[in-house]
């Protein structure tokens, strides 16, 4: 069983190059977000042409295995030289992308990304983030050029790869079967939720939702409540995998020192 929730938040942009969308049936299914760049219209043209045209190949034969991922980057590759070639006026225009399938009769997940859009599983309650994101910050942070993190930085958004890109980057494609277990929660979303929303946000929300809807709402409802100025598109789908385990459910910290800390830092975040 899936059950699945989604939204896109314009921000306080003019447009929402945010495109995200699924398909599902009894046991497989595909799930599809992209985060349009290149300037309003054409980023917005570009992210809606790859989840659509992804979204359509998989509904038209629905199929999953270990070929899966690289075909429907493939898929989506194409879909953006498409609607290139039918809008010259937008030549340069490009979008990040990443696709989730799962297959819960044979218990299998594959997945896609090119650019910094992001796929998170939850398991245990815990987050763990499947995917790394294609910009030179990152890059330069795994090669020990640089400390700190990407979230508040000017710079994290130079992307070195993204779906228009002539060459995809090594991990960028998860073709080994990743085994799903009752309770796993997926998390897509582009980079304005990320930016806004951290792991221990992610967690702290999870623990009081009953349902993937509640998630998604509470948590996009929390950005929208920040009041930023300059606040960017963002977007999420969750997938919620079988019955939701009772230790997914359970509270996440068990240690009365600790609680307190997450208190204190809960109450310094809202201030």
């Amino acid at each position: 069983m899936m059950r699945v929730a989604h939204r896109s938040e314009r921000g306080s942009r003019e447009a929402n190059e945010d495109a995200v969308n699924f398909y599902a049936n009894e046991i497989l299914g595909c799930f599809v977000l992209a985060d349009g760049t290149g300037g309003h219209e054409g980023g917005a043209l570009a992210s809606n042409a790859v989840v659509k045209q992804v979204l359509a190949h998989f509904s038209a034969a629905p199929r999953i295995d270990a070929d899966s991922p690289e075909m429907l980057l493939t898929i989506a590759r194409e879909a953006l030289f498409d609607v290139r070639k039918l809008n010259p006026q937008f030549p340069e225009m490009n979008t990040t992308v990443v696709t989730l399938v799962l297959d819960t009769e044979n218990r299998l997940a594959y997945w896609n990304h090119l650019g910094d859009s992001r796929i998170y599983l939850f398991r245990d309650g815990r987050a763990h983030c499947l995917t790394t994101d294609h910009s030179i910050l990152q890059t330069m942070i795994n090669a020990g050029l640089c400390t700190g993190t990407l979230r508040g930085n000017c710079e994290r958004n130079m992307l070195y790869a993204a779906v228009g890109s002539d060459d995809v980057p090594e991990k960028a494609i998860c073709n080994e079967p990743f085994a799903l277990q009752s309770g796993d929660i997926f998390l897509l979303c582009s980079d304005g939720f990320w930016e806004n929303v951290d792991e221990m946000r992610m967690e702290e929300t999870l623990q009081q939702a009953k349902t993937p809807e509640q998630w998604v709402d509470e948590m996009m409802n929390g950005v929208s409540a920040l009041c930023i100025p300059d606040l960017d598109n963002f977007s999420a789908l969750t997938v919620w995998i079988g019955e939701r385990e009772a230790e997914t459910a359970c509270n996440l910290v068990e240690d009365p020192q600790q609680a307190e800390e997450t208190q204190q830092a809960e109450e310094t975040r809202q201030e």
